[in-house]
Parts: C-alpha cells; sequence; structure tokens
C-alpha cells in the first residue's frame, strides 16, 4: 500500500507553515511587503488585514456547494480546509517570489481537484472497490509514520486544519479506493533499470543543487544499489500518478460536472 501523499502533506504542511510564522512572528513588515498588501487590497477593513497577515484568505464568499458531479454535492467544509493548506503553501513561495498570489485561480485550481478526486471515487464504487478498516488504519499509520510523526501527533495536526478523524479516515478510504481503481484500470506498474538510473540521476542532480544553493558542501549520493528499493517505489507513484491524471480528465470529460464558484 502507498502512502497517503495527500493527507501527509496536507498535515506537513501545517507543520511548515506553523515555523514559519514563528520565526517571522516578532519581525516588522518590510516598506516592499506593507506597500504591496496595501495595494492588493485597498480599503479593506482590519479585520481582513489581520487574517492575510495570518496567512489565511477571505472564504465569506465561497458558496455552501462549490460543486456538483453527478448530483453529488462537494461542500464549502469539504474545499475550506485544502484551499486555505494550498493558499498557505503558495503565500510562503509568493513571499520568497515577490509575486503575489492568485487567489482567485487557486480557488479554482482547488475545486477542480476536488472534482477529479469525486469523479474518481465515483467510478470505483461502480467498480465495487472495497476498502475495509483494518486498510484504513494501515494507511493511518503509514502516513503518520513517513511524516515522522506518531499516530496521535498527525491526527492532531489534521484537526488544526478543520479535519477530524473521522473526516482524515473518510478522506483515507476515497483515496485507498483511487489506488485500488487505478489498479484494476491499468494493472501493476513495472519499472526497468533504466528508468531506476534514470530517478537516481535526478536525485544527485537535485542534491548538487541544494548544496549549491545551501553554499554547503555536497554530501555523498549512496550508492544506486542501496537506494534501488526505494527509487523503485518513487518511479512506481510517478507513473501512478500519471495515470490516475490521465484517467481522472477521462472520466472528467463523461461526467456532468458543474462548479459554483
Amino acid at each position: 500500500m502507498r502512502t497517503n501523499r495527500w493527507l501527509l502533506g496536507l498535515a506537513m504542511s501545517v507543520s511548515v507553515v506553523a515555523l514559519a510564522a514563528c520565526g517571522s512572528q516578532d519581525d516588522e513588515a518590510s516598506p516592499k511587503e506593507s506597500s504591496a498588501a496595501a495595494e492588493q487590497s485597498p480599503g479593506a477593513d482590519s479585520a481582513h488585514d489581520q487574517q492575510g497577515q495570518q496567512g489565511k484568505p477571505n472564504t465569506k464568499d465561497i458558496p455552501e456547494v462549490v460543486a456538483e458531479v453527478n448530483g453529488k454535492k462537494i461542500k464549502k467544509s469539504e474545499f475550506v480546509p485544502l484551499f486555505e493548506t494550498q493558499y498557505q503553501q503558495m503565500q510562503m513561495q509568493a513571499q520568497q517570489s515577490g509575486q503575489p498570489v492568485d487567489e482567485k485561480g487557486l480557488k479554482k485550481q482547488t475545486a477542480e481537484n476536488l472534482v477529479s478526486t469525486e469523479v474518481l471515487v465515483q467510478e470505483a464504487d461502480k467498480r465495487k472497490i472495497d476498502v475495509t478498516d483494518k486498510d484504513i488504519d494501515k494507511g493511518l499509520k503509514e502516513s503518520a509514520k513517513s511524516g515522522q510523526m506518531s499516530e496521535k501527533d498527525f491526527l492532531k495536526a489534521m484537526k488544526d486544519q478543520g479535519m477530524d478523524e473521522k473526516k482524515v479516515r473518510s478522506e483515507l478510504a476515497n483515496q485507498l479506493k483511487i489506488e485500488g481503481l487505478v489498479e484494476d484500470e491499468y494493472g501493476e506498474f513495472k519499472v526497468s533499470g533504466e528508468e531506476i538510473g534514470q530517478a537516481y540521476e535526478q536525485a544527485k542532480t537535485q542534491q548538487e543543487q541544494m548544496a549549491q544553493q545551501g553554499g554547503q558542501g555536497q554530501q555523498e549520493m549512496p550508492p544506486i544499489e542501496e537506494m534501488r528499493p526505494q527509487l523503485k517505489e518513487q518511479v512506481k507513484s510517478q507513473k501512478s500518478q500519471e495515470a490516475t491524471q490521465k484517467f481522472a480528465k477521462k472520466l472528467r470529460k463523461q461526467a456532468d460536472v458543474t462548479i459554483h464558484l
């Protein structure tokens, strides 16, 4: 079973955003940042200004029903936690690049992602791809372990992001259904020695670039044989993600979808 990367990424991003907030809590905003904030929201009230400083987007204008997929409603309560997390990640990148976050575009992208998930889950249900409580328990433990967290800390991070344990388990069940669906559609993904070699070279290049950017000495890469199992899983994961996107796009064209944003 592959780790649920969506839930893991959501929990880890909470930690990253929290650390960034702690690091800048006592710093005064630079004139450039203050000017940019004023330009982006002229005439905004103090409450909205404070919300922006805390890295939270304005979600008041989001409708209670964000989208409908074959009659199934995607509600605001499902949309907001994911949107806010992605906004925080984009805001951190924007601080480095100096470019403002495209909030409108991000809302649309988040809605499209939820629609893609829904069409895949509906197809999985049609094919009667079941996920047991045991599968969910295992996936939860793997997600926490991959994030170097205890299961308790993982669930706490998710709760801080607006997702209680029931919601986490529901999302995890959906993601496991999607994994089962993709496997049912495409079979097991094979990985060649050449692909492992390419992944190894890419990892080496990334390590060199990180060392140059950080101004630190480059650490020696482990031999490819030591990394082979990890690289194989990485390539399989990439193939699975590409297949998932391709299949979601196909199902999306066949579905009755309305987005209300």
